[in-house]
């Protein structure tokens, strides 16, 4: 016979894990934000994250990028529409199963921003990592990947 652990909740909110995820992920969103402010480049933190996609998944379309960035196809659009005007995206004409579908690229220039922005932001991510033992990060990843795909079995998005 096995027994299932029960998670007690903590009655006071700020105390729970959810609460604590979402308290990290505010310092990581301003993190980028001053990253990209302080240094005087024209980009988004939602921007950099659309490009890091779109270079991952060659010819990727609108709505399935904003599956992976999890935001409405609306705020995708002026997420792209900006990258396009910065000459970082193409957006390209395809077929996909018999209908047209657009597909975005990135350019030379994009391409060579995020290498640059990557590299630098590698840089301040391993002083943070450094106080952390490798170990710790790689369960912490795993852990974190299984409570996404708990979320992601509860949570409804309207992509």
């Amino acid at each position: 016979m096995t027994t299932q652990l029960k998670h007690k909740i903590p009655t006071d909110f700020s105390k729970t894990t959810f609460y604590k995820i979402d308290q990290l992920s505010i310092y990581i969103h301003n993190l980028a934000k001053n990253f990209f402010e302080l240094r005087g480049v024209d980009i988004t933190h939602d921007e950099f994250a659309a490009l890091n996609f779109i270079l991952n998944n060659p010819n990727i379309c609108q709505r399935d990028l904003a599956k992976l960035l999890l935001r409405d196809r609306v705020r995708t659009g002026r997420i792209i529409t900006s990258l396009e005007e910065k000459g970082y995206v193409n957006r390209v004409n395809n077929t996909k199963k018999n209908r047209l579908v657009r597909t975005l690229s990135i350019t030379k220039s994009g391409k060579k921003l995020y290498d640059e922005q990557f590299s630098i932001m590698s840089q301040v991510m391993d002083k943070i990592l450094e106080k952390f033992p490798e170990q710790k990060m790689v369960e912490l990843m795993d852990t974190l990947l299984q409570l996404e795909t708990a979320l992601s079995e509860v949570v409804e998005f309207n992509i």
